[in-house]
């Protein structure tokens, strides 16, 4: 797990398009800790008489949490949002995206140097199959936009690597890269969205690596009220940001 000190926490006030933030990048970033991703093989072996289906791994074995699975220890440095808690590791620029009426978070990237993470929380159902519900949005906007999106095996099972054509300041066409995370947890699901040069080559993961593990140690707290599956679950911003 990464840890370490925390860092200002900047405020960007919603827009149209929430991954717009992610391009100011933090300066004078720390070097995280080296993470490998971590692997699932499944096990093909069954009955041939009475074949079995594949049982699937743990995908939140290693996280992200639920804040009933977990004990946080005092001596981390941890920026409670409520229904979030994030562990960020020194040097890690936090952006909250927060709702100019209600002060409400509504999203939180981690940016490092070129790339960053948007986490946003829903709520789900729980008998789960909300990320499949979203894989198959996720693909169809890409589609309607004149991109493209492959659905593929990621570290918490299907992930999404989307390309959608973007509009350069001078007008020239760019390509917006993407891959798109889904964890679900008890009555609630992550959405990580990866962004800039960690998303760009997926043979290479060493860029990625830290933000999976900062994917992985974010603790939900999702409480008990009742919620419709698919609506936004917002965040509160910490004491001290304004």
């Amino acid at each position: 797990m990464i840890f370490g000190r925390k860092r200002p926490i900047e405020v960007v006030e919603d827009t149209d398009e929430a991954e717009e933030s992610q391009a100011e990048a933090v300066e004078d970033a720390g070097e995280p800790s080296d993470v490998a991703s971590q692997g699932y093989d499944l096990d093909d072996d069954f009955d041939d008489e009475d074949p079995l289906e594949e049982e699937q791994p743990d995908w939140r074995a290693d996280g992200p949490f639920d804040y009933e699975e977990v004990e946080l220890s005092d001596e981390v440095a941890r920026i409670d949002l409520d229904t979030l808690i994030v562990t960020p590791w020194d040097g890690l620029g936090l952006q909250l995206q927060v709702d100019e009426q209600t002060r409400q978070v509504l999203a939180v990237t981690g940016v490092w140097g070129d790339s960053g993470l948007e986490v946003v929380l829903f709520a789900a159902p729980a008998t789960g199959g909300l990320s499949a519900e979203l894989r198959e949005e996720a693909v169809e906007e890409a589609a309607e936009a004149g991109g493209s999106a492959e659905v593929t095996d990621g570290p918490f099972g299907r992930e999404i690597r989307r390309v959608l054509p973007q509009e350069g300041p001078k007008g020239e066409q760019l390509f917006h890269v993407s891959r798109v995370w889904f964890a679900e947890g008890p009555r609630w699901l992550l959405r990580g969205t990866l962004l800039g040069e960690a998303a760009l080559d997926s043979s290479d993961e060493t860029k990625m690596a830290p933000f999976l593990e900062f994917f992985r140690n974010l603790v939900v707290r999702r409480g008990s009220h009742p919620m419709v599956p698919g609506e936004r679950i917002v965040m509160k911003l910490p004491e001290g940001a304004s």
